[in-house]
């Protein structure tokens, strides 16, 4: 009988009330399921001769998420890092928890959550991103919310080794600013809200007068896919945690961090040269 308890790869298998199309889905997921980790919706569609609707409906039928999300929890079963009960417990408080246990979930979360974005992450998009960002003279970020806070940070971090960021704030300005000759501007998107309306409206537009895109979002859709030339997928939580706060921001930190770490590397004596440079004007303010 089909439990809360079965693996993905067992509802797959199972193929519970599946079509004839579905069915063609599950088996191709569970024949390649480390390359089921870095496609698209739209991408498994194709690669099915399928559609995207029905690749959802299999989704649906196995899980309680997010497409996303879904990858995150199958390359986590892929590691053998999930218990073989339900062990979503691990992010939910509950009552009367101590100090000491609140302590050790938060760390159990953060960790867990930075192992499994680093399964969703593909080595050789990350080095096309970094070429991207040091192509770049100008980089806008744009998030709303919480995601906005940890654009700044990227920004700080940033700043530190030379390299100019910016929130954006008013996508007319960006697109004005964009329209000089000497610009070379990046966009980097993030995202951890399935219905961003006005973030869609934006990519959208930026795409339109041919600014080159990145998203870091927990939901990929046919915007992000057609309009960014890079799309990297972070868990959130969001379907199932009263923690999800701390797991899409982990997720969204980590990315970011990795980012910065090989913009770094890939410029490591000027990068130094600038973080001197940096260390030295911060001395002098007061």
């Amino acid at each position: 009988a089909r439990g809360k308890s079965m693996s993905i790869i067992a509802k797959l298998t199972e193929k519970k009330d599946f079509s004839a199309s579905e069915s063609k889905i599950a088996d191709y997921i569970i024949e390649n399921k480390e390359e089921i980790l870095h496609l698209t919706i739209r991408e498994l569609a194709k690669t099915t001769y399928t559609g995207a609707s029905t690749v959802m409906r299999v989704i649906k039928k196995i899980y309680d998420g997010s497409f996303s999300d879904f990858k995150v929890d199958l390359a986590y079963e892929l590691q053998n890092m999930m218990s073989k009960g339900n062990n979503k417990i691990l992010f939910q408080i509950k009552k009367q928890e101590t100090a000491f246990s609140v302590m050790e979930k938060i760390a159990s979360v953060e960790k867990d959550t930075i192992d499994r974005t680093k399964l969703l992450l593909n080595y050789q998009q990350i080095e096309r991103i970094t070429k991207l960002i040091n192509k770049a003279t100008i980089i806008y970020i744009f998030a709303d919310g919480i995601n906005e806070q940890i654009g700044h940070e990227f920004k700080y971090m940033m700043a530190r080794i030379g390299k100019a960021v910016e929130i954006a704030t008013d996508n007319f300005w960006v697109a004005l600013n964009c329209l000089s000759e000497s610009a070379n501007p990046l966009a980097i998107y993030v995202n951890h809200r399935e219905h961003n309306v006005q973030l869609l409206e934006k990519i959208r537009l930026n795409h339109k007068i041919a600014i080159p895109g990145i998203a870091v979002t927990g939901y990929i859709n046919s915007t992000f896919e057609t309009c960014c030339k890079e799309v990297i997928t972070i868990p959130t939580g969001v379907s199932y945690s009263d923690l999800a706060p701390v797991i899409y921001t982990t997720a969204i930190r980590y990315v970011l961090n990795t980012l910065v770490g090989c913009v770094i590397a890939s410029n490591h004596e000027l990068s130094m040269d600038k973080l001197i440079d940096y260390t030295e004007l911060s001395q002098t303010v007061k």
